[in-house]
């Protein structure tokens, strides 16, 4: 690998795989190169031994694109999910080839799977179909720039009556993902960064759905997919559930339209309704006719039967009704477990 391609490797793995999945990469090559593959060291350390496996023709390259790809698709990201209305004809979006071919520009496609930091601009990188072996599913793949001015330092000039404030230009890497999943449902993927207000989140949501919009009607042909039976069963089930996940905060609305947070963080007791207040003021709220319309859940380690390596924070219906955010960096057998569950609650 040239310097520059060593460079962006290094740094997309130090900024989305997890050092789990790269330590578990170089042990599978480990007992036939003993004494080449290090496996101790701290996370640099570590991509370090990976880009010198890969030198040394090791590890192949198509290794260390997979592990890049899994983080990229699965957590650290707002999930928006869509379902098709009933006069849409499901297989026109199963064939994932022919809305490609309206979508993704002449000649994109034989460059893919890119693999790049901070483009200049929107970059189309990839496109599945089907998707991980799913009969009749897709996944599109772009990434775009994100710049924000980040605070640096203040100075303030009393003498002067002056405030100095300093911003410095950082740039982040986007991530946009859309997939079908071979049935009804649409999800349009944004990855998470340091800095998204609700505006930017908005705006990077309505920038994909016209990149896509020549092969994708989201406006004709689908509607959201309504978490709201979700959010209330999580509530409602959350004693039964108490070993699977904790009820760490809710959003409230009550029958004339008043809105409420109640949330748990950082105290002692983490789930929500084991404090007798917090539970009284929920259910006065569903009992007059009020709402949840929005939770945030930690899925616990101690209950996933060696799924997950850790609790993992879910959040569902922040900013809309069909809104998912996974915010942290999964495995994809994580990711799998979660989404099954949100399912099962359904």
């Amino acid at each position: 690998m040239q310097s520059n391609q060593k460079l962006v490797l290094k740094e997309i793995l130090h900024a989305r795989v997890l050092s789990e999945e790269i330590h578990g990469l170089l042990k599978g090559y480990k007992d036939d190169n003993k004494d080449k593959i290090k496996l101790s060291g701290n996370k640099s350390d570590i991509i370090e031994n990976l880009v010198d496996a890969v030198e040394l023709k090791i590890v192949p390259l198509e290794k260390v694109h997979e592990i890049i790809r899994d983080a990229e698709e699965y957590g650290d990201q707002y999930i928006f999910l869509y379902e098709t209305l009933p006069k849409t004809t499901n297989t026109d979006y199963s064939n994932g080839t022919a809305i490609a071919k309206k979508v993704i520009p002449n000649g994109e496609m034989s460059k893919f799977p890119k693999l790049m930091m901070i483009p200049s601009s929107v970059e189309w990188v990839d496109f599945r179909s089907p998707n991980r072996g799913l009969k009749d599913s897709w996944m599109m793949k772009l990434y775009d720039r994100k710049t924000r001015e980040v605070k640096q330092d203040e100075d303030v000039k009393y003498s002067e009556g002056l405030r100095i404030v300093t911003y410095k230009t950082k740039e982040f890497r986007l991530i946009y993902i859309v997939e079908w999943t071979g049935k009804n449902l649409l999800e349009f993927k944004i990855g998470r960064t340091t800095f998204d207000s609700n505006r930017s989140l908005s705006d990077s949501l309505k920038k994909l759905r016209t990149l896509v919009g020549n092969g994708i009607n989201v406006q004709k042909d689908f509607k959201k997919y309504d978490l709201s039976q979700t959010i209330a069963n999580i509530i409602d089930k959350s004693e039964d559930n108490k070993k699977i996940y904790n009820l760490l905060a809710t959003n409230l609305q009550d029958s004339q339209g008043g809105t409420a947070q109640i949330r748990t963080y950082g105290e002692d007791s983490t789930d929500l309704l084991e404090d007798d207040s917090r539970k009284a003021a929920v259910d006065a709220y569903v009992s007059k006719k009020g709402k949840a319309t929005g939770v945030s859940i930690s899925f616990l380690e101690s209950g996933s039967e060696g799924v997950l390596s850790k609790d993992i924070i879910v959040t569902l219906g922040k900013d809309d009704i069909n809104q998912i955010i996974i915010s942290a960096n999964v495995t994809p057998q994580e990711y799998n477990y979660v989404r099954r569950k949100i399912k099962s609650l359904g």
